[in-house]
């Protein structure tokens, strides 16, 4: 997949995180998991980037793109925030 073809907008807050990720020395990992028989969920968290990770740039923040990822970022918003009783990102696919 050309990721110069994805459309990631990034939220005031997921970008306040994502800078603090940075500060760390750390990027935002997005991946993805299989959660149930035949459904996929967006798993993010700090770390670094590895051998076939795609490293991009949004709204001049870096993220890692990992391989799994790939076909299920077409048209996304990223947003951090409470989900349940835990802050987290939260991606709402469009």
């Amino acid at each position: 997949m050309d990721m110069s073809e994805v459309k990631i907008r990034i939220s005031d807050k997921a970008k306040e995180k994502i800078r603090e990720i940075e500060e760390s020395g750390m990027h935002l990992r997005m991946t993805v998991i299989k959660s149930g028989c035949c459904s996929y969920t967006f798993d993010m968290y700090p770390d670094k980037l590895r051998g076939d990770d795609e490293l991009i740039h949004v709204e001049g923040l870096p993220l890692i793109i990992a391989p799994s990822a790939k076909p299920f970022i077409r048209d996304i918003d990223l947003n951090y925030g409470r989900y349940g009783a835990f802050k987290k990102f939260i991606v709402k696919t469009n």
